[in-house]
């Protein structure tokens, strides 16, 4: 087996024990991992900037980040979670900014990538598991937008969500 294989093997391995993919055959995970492009980042380094248009998303395989909306921190990110897949799947905005609060390994999928996985119908059990995810983030950008008084951005992206 050579190296990019073995490395393939880990991240389809690991892939595998993230909730989002769990339900995913090992045929399914070799498809994705065949999609994917493996990066580090050290920590300090700004994954995704709010209002900023969104090419990607990731895929956390080891690390940490912090999720700031408004200046305002809402969340953390760990091991096993998606970041970015909102504005693949609305209108393109970002709805938060994430910063790595450690190094971290991901898995990045470009927007095209990312709708090709979609498109060949693969993985669709995941795909119902992230419109769960995508609900539930929706729905607390909601609660954060009306204490703060901006309910703009999360009705846009229930919107563009829902088309």
């Amino acid at each position: 087996m050579n190296r990019n294989n073995r490395a393939n093997r880990k991240y389809i391995d690991r892939l595998g024990k993230v909730e989002f993919f769990s339900g995913c055959s090992q045929r399914e995970l070799r498809a994705i991992v065949s999609f994917c492009t493996p990066i580090d980042v050290r920590a300090g380094r700004v994954l995704t900037e709010q209002g900023a248009h969104g090419r990607e998303c990731f895929v956390v395989m080891q690390g940490h980040a912090v999720v700031e909306r408004n200046g305002v921190i809402v969340g953390h990110i760990v091991d096993g979670s998606i970041i970015g897949e909102i504005a693949l799947l609305g209108d393109g905005v970002r709805t938060a900014t994430v910063t790595a609060a450690t190094d971290m390994t991901l898995l990045v999928l470009s927007r095209a990538e990312f709708g090709a996985i979609r498109d060949l119908g693969i993985a669709t059990a995941a795909w119902q598991c992230l419109d769960g995810i995508v609900a539930e983030r929706l729905a607390l950008l909601e609660r954060l937008s009306t204490v703060a008084g901006d309910t703009s951005a999360p009705q846009r992206m229930a919107q563009a969500s829902a088309r």
